[in-house]
């Protein structure tokens, strides 16, 4: 049996990029896999990898940006095309699910046309969920603070919340930013941290460093970059040697043991 690993399907932020997938990243768990987000060009890394669509059991959903879910109906469609049985679960917000939902029917994904089921599960803040042999807990960011005022006022659907996840495996964390309003998002998240995986968009790094050496951060993946993120600002970490950060790319493989 391989130990686990995290595949970065993609690293982009919300401005598309030529050379990277928006965000989607990858638990690979020997047997079977769990997708975190699945953004713009995610299946067809995933494909690149070397991974089969139908071998994914599972999707979290850490919120309804376009970057992060618009690749969901493409890859449902790869497992409906590839005569997929298996059932997947996906997790989202209470809120996000029917807007989901709806997405799939509108590209003509009926569940009734699907040789798998789909179950959505409804994320529930600050509470445990084991599946796949590993433990998640989402945690609430503050990077939709703006939308949750703004929508119920010009009467949208409420856009839902924006999760942090922890992923505990086999004893080591990982955690997942997903987009923050600020580092404080991320100070109720159980410690020390193995690997932090963090969006650089809304994170200023200089912020960042001082915050995971107090936060006993042992290792951080800087992801959601912009094509003109200059990698030489890594070099700042240097100052905190209790701190070892890697600058993440499309299919970069990280073992998680």
């Amino acid at each position: 049996m391989k130990p686990p690993h995290l595949l970065i399907l993609g690293s982009s932020s919300g401005l598309a990029s030529a050379h990277r997938a928006s965000s989607s990243y990858l638990l690979d768990l020997d047997t079977q896999g769990i997708m975190i987000d699945c953004g713009d060009g995610a299946t067809r890394n995933f494909l690149a990898a070397g991974y089969r669509a139908e071998w994914v059991s599972e999707i979290v959903v850490s919120h309804t940006h376009a970057d992060h879910i618009c690749g969901l109906p493409y890859f449902v469609q790869q497992r409906h095309l590839a005569k997929s049985s298996k059932p997947l679960t996906i997790y989202c917000a209470p809120e996000g699910i029917d807007a989901l939902k709806n997405l799939l029917v509108l590209g003509h994904l009926y569940p009734e046309w699907l040789p798998f089921d789909i179950r959505w599960v409804p994320i529930t803040p600050r509470t445990p969920w084991d599946t796949c042999g590993i433990q998640l807990t989402a945690f609430p960011t503050s990077h939709l603070s703006r939308q949750r005022i703004f929508a119920p006022e010009h009467g949208y659907p409420d856009p839902g919340d924006c999760y942090a996840f922890h992923v505990d495996i086999n004893g080591r964390s990982l955690v997942y930013s997903s987009d923050l309003g600020s580092l404080n998002d991320l100070n109720s998240v159980p410690q020390p941290i193995d690997w932090l995986l963090i969006e650089t968009t809304h994170v200023p790094l200089d912020e960042l460093w001082p915050w995971a050496e107090t936060h006993r951060v042992k290792r951080i993946i800087l992801t959601h970059l912009s094509d003109e993120f200059d990698e030489a600002q890594i070099a700042l970490a240097g100052k905190f040697p209790s701190i070892s950060a890697v600058v993440a790319h499309d299919l970069m493989l990280i073992e998680l043991s």
